[in-house]
C-alpha cells in the first residue's frame, strides 16, 4: 500500500492509472536488480582493512583503487557510446551481459597471490561493466512506465544512494566478515540481478524500431536540443559537488566533532549521506505536482545555501554544523535523478539511451576533478572545501533555470 503511494494519482488526471499500478512491479524489480548490481562499485570500501594489510597498501592505494573503478566507468560509457549500445540493443541483455563481466572481474582480488596492479585491473574491469549497468538501467526504468519517469527513477537512486552508505552503518555497527566472502557475496548478488533483468526483459514504453543513428548525427541531434543541454548542464554541476562531498563527509565530521570514535564518524557518515535516499523519494513524488525543474532549482538552492554558510559556523557550534551537513546530504543528491527524468523526455526517442551514458560520462568525469582538488586541499583550508563545490550548484542553476516552468 505505501508503494503504491508513492505515485500521485490526483496529478495523473486522465493517465491510465491501471497501467501504471501493474508497472509497480517490474519497476521494484528493476530498482533491486540495479541496487545488487552496483552493490560491486562499494565493495572495496567495506573490506579496506583487509585489502591494505594483505597487499601492504597505504590509504593513497585505496584511492587508486577507487579511481580505478570510476576511470573504468567512464571509458566504458565512451564506448557504449562510439558503438552504439545504449541504444542498438536491447538494455536488459546489455545490463546481463555487463553485470555477468562484473562479477567475474570482481572475484578476481580474491586471487591473493596476484600482484596488486592485477587488481587495478579487475577494479577497472568492474568499472567499464557498470557503465552497462547503471546508465542503461535508467533507460530500462523509463520503458516500463510512461508517465512516472521522475518518480521511478527517484527511486532507483535513492536505493541506490542508501547503498553508497552502507559501508558506513557496517562499520558504525562493528559487523565484520570474512573479506573473501563479502567480495563473493557481491558478485553472487550481481549476477542474481543480471538474472532478474534478463528475465523481466525491456518495458513496452520508450522503445524505438526506428533505425538508428551514426554516432556525429546523434550527437548533433543532441547539441542542437536545447532542453537536453540545459539538463546535462545542470547535472554537470551538480556532479561537481556530489562526489566530492560524500568523498569528504567524514574528514569534515574529524574536524567539527570533538575527539570523535571511529563508530560516529561511520554513524554520522551513514545518516549524512543515507538521508539523499529520502530525499531522492521525496524529490521524485513532489515532481509529479510541481514538475522534474522546479523541484531541481529548489534542490540546487539549498545544496548551494548549504555550501555557502557551512564554513561560517564556527566549530564550537558542533550541533549546528551536524545538523547542516545532515540537510546538506538531503539535498545534494535529492535533484540527481530528475536530470535523468528531463534529459531522457528531451532526447530523441531514439537516443534515449546514448544521451544519458553521453551525460554520465561527462558527469563521473567532472567528479574525478572535483574529488582530487578536494582532498587534496583539505589539509589546507579544511572546512572551506565547501566553497570549491560552491560553483558547482550556482552553475548549474544559471544553466538550468530556463527548464523551470516547462512540462517535464
Amino acid at each position: 500500500m505505501i508503494l503504491i503511494k508513492i505515485f500521485d494519482y490526483n496529478s495523473l488526471g486522465r493517465v491510465n492509472i491501471t497501467a501504471e499500478i501493474k508497472s509497480i512491479k517490474p519497476v521494484l524489480i528493476v530498482v533491486l536488480a540495479q541496487l545488487f548490481g552496483t552493490s560491486l562499485w562499494f565493495t572495496p570500501n567495506s573490506v579496506s582493512p583487509q585489502i591494505i594489510e594483505i597487499w601492504n597498501l597505504i590509504s593513497y592505494d585505496i584511492g587508486v583503487l577507487t579511481n580505478a573503478v570510476q576511470l573504468g566507468f567512464i571509458l566504458g560509457t565512451l564506448t557504449f557510446v562510439a558503438f552504439g549500445f545504449s541504444d542498438k540493443y536491447d538494455p536488459s541483455k546489455v545490463i546481463f551481459v555487463c553485470c555477468m563481466i562484473g562479477a567475474i572481474a570482481n572475484l578476481y582480488i580474491i586471487l591473493e597471490a596476484k600482484s596488486f596492479q592485477f587488481i587495478i585491473i579487475s577494479r577497472f574491469l568492474v568499472g567499464f561493466s557498470l557503465a552497462g549497468i547503471y546508465p542503461i538501467g535508467m533507460k530500462l526504468i523509463i520503458t516500463w512506465s510512461k508517465y512516472s519517469s521522475s518518480t521511478n527513477l527517484a527511486i532507483l537512486v535513492g536505493m541506490l544512494t542508501l547503498g553508497s552508505a552502507l559501508p558506513h552503518l557496517v562499520r558504525m555497527l562493528g559487523i565484520s566478515f570474512d573479506w573473501k566472502l563479502t567480495i563473493a557475496i557481491s558478485s553472487v548478488f550481481a549476477c542474481i540481478g543480471g538474472v532478474q533483468i534478463l528475465m523481466l526483459g525491456a518495458g513496452p514504453y520508450g522503445q524505438s524500431k526506428s533505425k538508428s543513428f551514426p554516432l556525429l548525427e546523434t550527437i548533433k541531434q543532441l547539441l542542437f536540443n536545447k532542453d537536453y543541454i540545459s539538463s546535462a548542464l545542470g547535472y554537470f554541476g551538480h556532479m561537481w559537488e556530489l562526489y566530492a562531498f560524500w568523498a569528504c563527509v567524514p574528514i569534515l565530521l574529524l574536524t567539527t566533532l570533538e575527539n570523535p570514535s571511529a563508530e560516529q564518524v561511520a554513524g554520522f557518515s551513514f545518516l549524512i549521506i543515507g538521508i539523499g535516499s529520502l530525499g531522492c523519494f521525496c524529490s521524485g513524488f513532489l515532481s509529479k505536482k510541481f514538475g522534474s525543474p522546479s523541484v531541481a532549482a529548489v534542490s540546487l538552492a539549498m545544496s548551494a545555501l548549504a555550501c555557502l554558510f557551512y564554513p561560517l559556523i564556527p566549530n564550537y557550534l558542533a550541533s549546528a554544523k551536524i545538523f547542516l551537513l545532515i540537510f546538506w546530504g538531503f539535498f545534494v543528491i535529492s535533484d540527481s535523478p530528475l536530470y535523468s527524468s528531463i534529459s531522457a523526455q528531451a532526447a530523441p526517442k531514439e537516443v534515449v539511451g546514448t544521451a544519458l551514458v553521453i551525460q554520465n560520462c561527462i558527469g563521473f568525469s567532472i567528479s574525478m576533478i572535483s574529488i582530487l582538488i578536494c582532498t587534496y586541499s583539505f589539509p589546507v583550508i579544511q572546512q572551506k572545501i565547501a566553497w570549491i563545490l560552491l560553483p558547482g550548484p550556482l552553475l548549474a542553476l544559471l544553466f538550468f533555470h530556463r527548464l523551470i516552468g516547462k512540462n517535464y
